[in-house]
């Protein structure tokens, strides 16, 4: 069966190193076995997403220089864009703090082949309603791409808000552009009905589970994904948090319906990439 990942980063020494150096990840480095993830090559990574049936895999460059001080991604997106473009599809990070800066990047990257944006709003500071968002959100519509909101528990993370992603506050940006393609990643954990309601409520609006799906309401998540939103749910490895071939194994040990997994694996993330 063929995979699309919504939420790959390479586990390159680059991508390691700027998780183990990113103020942000200070403490979750910290408690966690993270600094033990194994370091690989870019062509070792390409192998085996290929090796996992793996058709394409979304980067999400990340920035959040103004809120943490840490050096953006996007390079590394359009580096691996660059390096395997069968593969790979780029997400601009947007940080929303830079104003026209910013806005001006993402019309640029579009123009260099990437095809979405992506936001961190408890990284940014800033809620996905702030009206700083709502010019990407605009350009979003009216070039056909969708955007990716972190929306999910981000432990070990002082001085991150959950509230700045919370389905209410995506539920209002969903109604104001009803357009616009949106992806909720991590599941709005904690508040995973209310994920699922928004789900439900806005046709443009999608989810995946990735870091959730084993936690206080892991078959929730499921039940929805097999009965409510069978063509919502999108498959996130999360790599390099959750390494790659042990989130393919786990997806396809879930009990889930042959009919929403071949769905959450791949026919809804054509759909969300707007290919079908």
């Amino acid at each position: 069966m063929p995979i699309i990942d919504l939420r790959y980063r390479p586990s390159t020494r680059e991508t390691i190193d700027g998780v183990m150096t990113n103020p942000v990840y200070a403490e979750y480095v910290k408690i966690t076995d993270f600094p033990k993830r194994p370091v690989k090559t870019l062509e070792a990574c390409v192998d085996e997403l290929k090796s996992l049936d793996i058709v394409k895999a979304v980067v999400a460059g990340r920035d959040i220089e103004t809120t943490y001080a840490t050096p953006n991604t996007n390079d590394s997106a359009l580096e691996c864009m660059h390096y395997a473009p069968d593969l790979f599809i780029g997400f601009y990070g947007y940080d929303p703090g830079k104003g026209m800066t910013a806005f001006r990047g993402f019309q640029n990257a579009l123009k260099a082949g990437m095809r979405g944006a992506s936001i961190d709003p408890c990284m940014a500071h800033r809620s996905v309603d702030d009206a700083c968002y709502y010019p990407l959100y605009a350009a979003c519509c009216d070039h056909d791409v969708p955007v990716i909101v972190t929306a999910g528990l981000s432990p070990y993370m002082p001085g991150v808000v959950l509230e700045h992603m919370e389905p209410r506050v995506i539920d209002r940006v969903a109604r104001d552009f009803p357009e616009l393609r949106l992806l909720i990643s991590h599941g709005g954990y904690p508040w995973v009905n209310e994920a699922v309601a928004v789900c439900m409520r806005h046709r443009n609006v999608y989810m995946d589970f990735s870091s959730g799906e084993s936690k206080l309401f892991g078959e929730f998540y499921i039940r929805a994904a097999n009965e409510y939103i069978t063509d919502k749910v999108l498959f996130s490895s999360a790599n390099p948090f959750a390494e790659v071939a042990k989130a393919v194994r786990k997806y396809q040990e879930l009990d889930l319906t042959p009919e929403a997994r071949e769905k959450m694996f791949y026919h809804n993330a054509l759909k969300f990439l707007g290919e079908k």
